[in-house]
């Protein structure tokens, strides 16, 4: 009888033992997550029938894209770094500038601030975007080039970030985490009857951004 005993306690033990050796695995997990930086969090990858783009959450379910991106489309699905997916309204474009707006619900999306300065010439910068087949990468790089037309686009910087297609969207980042610019295009030269895309990506400056959303600070 006392051995039976012996033997309950000991099973008791060893699953509260489980129990709790076991949280911390899942704790961990969450922890890890929880503590990934905010500029990665905030953005989300863009996708459409024809396919996908990059965007960046300020806020309120408000979610900042380039509007070559959303094109024509009425709504869009939204991916975040944790695979989750949420549809998403497109409110407007701006071709002009190569912003639009999207619209989807800030339950569990984290939010980045958007500067509404204008990020100086070699200023350290982070951009994140979705290039190609590959999801949530980081790049780091400078300002290159003071906001300019070029191109379709009235105003953006140059940065020497390799920028490839899928990008276009993502924020850009100072070294603060806030949002200094959107990523739109891509620097290319033509060879013969193609071209190649070289090391220097076109970014619209937040204050052109901020003047869009009727902001000034």
């Amino acid at each position: 009888m006392n051995l039976r005993r012996i033997a309950y306690a000991a099973l008791a033990v060893a699953l509260s033992s489980a129990a709790y050796f076991g949280a911390p695995t899942v704790a961990a997990s969450v922890e890890t997550y929880m503590a990934a930086p905010a500029t990665e969090t905030a953005t989300v990858k863009v996708i459409l029938k024809n396919g996908h783009g990059s965007g960046v959450h300020i806020g309120n379910g408000f979610v900042v894209t380039a509007a070559h991106v959303a094109g024509d489309a009425a709504t869009v699905e939204l991916k975040t770094k944790d695979g989750k997916t949420r549809p998403a309204d497109v409110l407007w474009i701006n071709k002009t500038y190569d912003i639009a707006l999207l619209r989807t619900s800030p339950e569990m999306l984290p939010a980045v601030s958007l500067d509404c300065r204008t990020a100086a010439k070699g200023e350290a910068i982070t951009s994140i975007g979705n290039p190609l087949a590959v999801e949530f990468v980081t790049a780091t790089g400078k300002i290159a080039g003071e906001p300019r037309s070029i191109g379709p686009w009235k105003s953006v910087f140059v940065t020497d970030i390799t920028t490839v297609m899928g990008q276009s969207g993502g924020g850009t980042f100072d070294a603060n985490g806030n949002v200094i610019g959107i990523t739109v295009g891509v620097m290319s030269v033509p060879l013969g009857f193609s071209s190649s895309l070289i090391g220097f990506g076109f970014v619209v400056p937040s204050h052109e951004v901020c003047a869009l959303l009727g902001r000034t600070a």
